[in-house]
């Protein structure tokens, strides 16, 4: 490893590199997006190098369309760093074969595979579950090549002795409850993917056992009689949708930082969701509930607080409060000061790791 920088201008060039096409546009490819569109507005020498994967074939937006036109964008299946001083890489296991050269290297945490305690999961397939083991198997040494390691979640039990932990930041001026009125009836919002990791099926079960006034939706489209689909949104008319929303249904089964969570809170927006050991918050904006039963119920109570008035509201105002926590202006310094750095002055230090005891109250 080599923590030093190629040269000693202001603005080393720096290389985010996920492992998956950009046009898959889904939460780590969102946030490479978000992330290289902010370092150059702010002048940084960002490029992202992406690897030519498409989870299911599935292309979701056209890359120029939402990378900024400073941001050179290049898919290939090998990519040589050497002209960076930083590469950003989103983990996998080996990830030093396809980005190599790079001087300084840092191995980003997002996903649940290297968070879970289970090695088998029902709903991951063969390619996640192998995964799983892989990292299992090597994942000590095979971080230990990256000079530091970033993880989103502090739930991430990670062996590297430079870890970061900085959760994922939400823009709280897009993401508002300003952004729309409150629908007048009653509207349970799905945001997450329709897929079983996400509870896609749990959604559409939760759906179909609530009482008619109620009106849940979902971003994409949706086959479910319960679930009214509304197509793919962009980001502005995504916040709308937060905003609109009463509450915003989220089971995953799945999830490092959850961007759901993240932006239904910052919209003042209540969320019901897993008990999964990274869905932090102290239960008043952010309800976790394990059984569709009680997913159910949980609804019905925010619809009685909400007919009732000042309770649901109460609710609202901490989910906001929850949802600034993670805002740009306190998030992305820190992230910033991460890719920016020699390295040498460990910036952006947070807390220790959390360990199994306190991961294990955290459920």
């Amino acid at each position: 490893m080599n923590s030093s920088n190629r040269h000693d201008g202001p603005s080393p060039r720096v290389a985010l590199c996920p492992h998956i096409s950009l046009a898959h546009y889904r939460g780590g490819e969102k946030w490479v997006a978000e992330l290289a569109n902010r370092l150059a507005a702010d002048g940084v020498d960002v490029a992202v190098r992406a690897l030519p994967y498409l989870p299911g074939g599935e292309r979701r937006v056209a890359v120029r369309d939402v990378l900024d036109a400073r941001v050179p964008y290049h898919e290939a299946w090998r990519h040589d760093l050497s002209a960076f001083d930083t590469a950003y890489v989103l983990y996998m296991p080996l990830a030093h074969l396809p980005f190599a050269g790079a001087p300084r290297t840092i191995a980003g945490i997002h996903s649940w595979v290297y968070v879970t305690d289970r090695l088998y999961e029902p709903h991951y397939g063969a390619v996640p579950t192998a995964v799983k083991l892989l990292y299992r198997a090597i994942g000590r040494w095979d971080l230990a090549r990256f000079d530091a390691v970033h993880a989103v979640s502090p739930v991430y039990d990670s062996p590297h002795p430079v870890t970061h932990y900085i959760p994922n930041f939400v823009d709280t001026e897009r993401f508002h409850p300003d952004r729309a009125p409150l629908a007048d009836e009653f509207t349970v919002l799905v945001a997450a993917a329709h897929i079983p990791e996400k509870g896609w099926d749990t959604a559409c079960r939760v759906a179909a056992r609530l009482p008619e006034g109620t009106r849940v939706v979902a971003t994409g489209t949706s086959d479910d009689p319960s679930v009214f689909g509304l197509g793919f949104l962009d980001e502005d008319a995504l916040s709308r949708a937060y905003a609109r929303a009463h509450v915003v249904l989220h089971p995953a089964r799945v999830d490092t930082d959850s961007m759901v969570i993240n932006e239904a809170c910052a919209s003042g927006t209540p969320v019901v969701t897993t008990p999964l050991p990274t869905h932090l918050g102290d239960g008043r904006a952010v309800l976790r509930r394990g059984s569709v039963r009680e997913m159910v119920d949980a609804i019905e109570t925010l619809r009685r607080e909400w007919e009732a008035g000042d309770d649901y509201v109460r609710r609202c105002r901490i989910a906001r409060r929850l949802g600034e926590e993670h805002g740009v202006d306190v998030v992305y310094p820190r992230l910033k000061r991460l890719l920016l750095s020699s390295g040498e002055d460990d910036p952006a230090r947070v807390p220790p790791r959390l360990d199994r005891a306190s991961r294990g109250r955290l459920a």
